[in-house]
């Protein structure tokens, strides 16, 4: 069986020396480190994944679909910083990567302890990675990490330092809508907005000012904002940019329960998009897809419909 690496930096490669300065390791190095041989190596950057921009993240996420994709290998792992390794991974899912894993298996993985502390998980996690990519299909890319596999779709990390820092917080696998056709084609323009008592309602406001060409806003409960949110959010409905809600909760979709200034029900009938189940760092990503694909209000709605099914 065939493996490819695709090193992208994070933890998992990283060594602080005496001095204080950080080493990189390449993917060989990982490699050595996890006593893993025969897997060839692509090494596709060696930044701190906080530091990554949507350019970055698609760019990553490109590769890796179209490596799969080739059936060149049996599989494909990429190693990642934790900090943003469900985006880049939820990018790759909407990008085409569940109908690359039919040819390919894309598995990510990661880190918690860098690789100069004496119980390091990256090695351990790597290997784990690199044999259940040569073990046959899954169902989309997957992160492996802890010996526990995470599908895209509910990955999310939990814990700020535990070694267990990541959970799935639902399951089930929805057909992933039409991918943008090229690459740069996604819209890094999209905006998070968060409300929270006493929210400031220019906010939206400032970013439209800005050229954001969509919104996303963090909501509390089943999806409700905050009532001086309002007036930005049907500036921007009216002037074509989707806006879409979801909810701060750890689980569970938005709904269009309460009526009132600022409610599910009232954001509903004003033409705001429900982010469902998405946590808002994931819900942007698909705005910038879908808007890429389709940047009407009406096309983007028909976009997310399909993903939450």
């Amino acid at each position: 069986m065939s493996v490819l690496l695709v090193a992208t930096g994070g933890t998992i490669a990283s060594r602080p020396t005496p001095s204080g300065v950080t080493v990189s390791l390449d993917g060989r190095a990982l490699l050595e480190r996890a006593g893993v041989s025969g897997v060839d190596v692509l090494e596709a950057g060696r930044g701190p994944s906080w530091n990554f921009d949507v350019a970055a993240v698609e760019s990553i996420a490109r590769t890796v679909v179209e490596r799969a994709a080739s059936g060149d290998h049996d599989g494909v792992v990429v190693t990642h910083g934790t900090d943003t390794v469900e985006e880049t991974l939820f990018l790759t899912w909407l990008l085409g990567g569940a109908a690359a894993t039919e040819r390919s298996p894309i598995v990510f993985t990661a880190a918690m302890r860098n690789d100069a502390e004496p119980n390091a998980d990256g090695p351990a996690n790597l290997a784990d990675a690199v044999a259940l990519a040569s073990s046959g299909p899954l169902a989309g890319p997957v992160l492996r990490f802890g010996g526990v596999t995470h599908h895209a779709r509910w990955v999310t990390k939990t814990d700020t330092s535990a070694v267990d820092a990541f959970r799935s917080t639902g399951e089930g696998i929805s057909p992933t809508p039409s991918p943008p056709p090229h690459a740069g084609a996604i819209e890094p323009r999209v905006v998070h907005v968060q409300s929270h008592i006493g929210a400031d309602g220019a906010i939206v406001d400032w970013h439209l000012d800005r050229g954001a060409r969509g919104v996303v806003v963090e909501g509390t409960g089943a999806g409700n904002i905050e009532g001086d949110l309002v007036d930005g959010v049907e500036r921007a409905l009216g002037e074509g940019v989707p806006v879409v809600v979801t909810s701060r909760c750890w689980t569970g979709a938005v709904s269009p329960t309460y009526g009132g200034r600022g409610g599910g029900r009232m954001l509903a009938d004003i033409g705001v998009i429900a982010g469902g189940d998405l946590p808002t760092h994931k819900a942007r990503l698909a705005l910038s897809v879908a808007i890429a694909v389709e940047p009407s209000v009406g096309g983007v709605r028909r976009w997310f419909e399909a993903l939450l099914g």
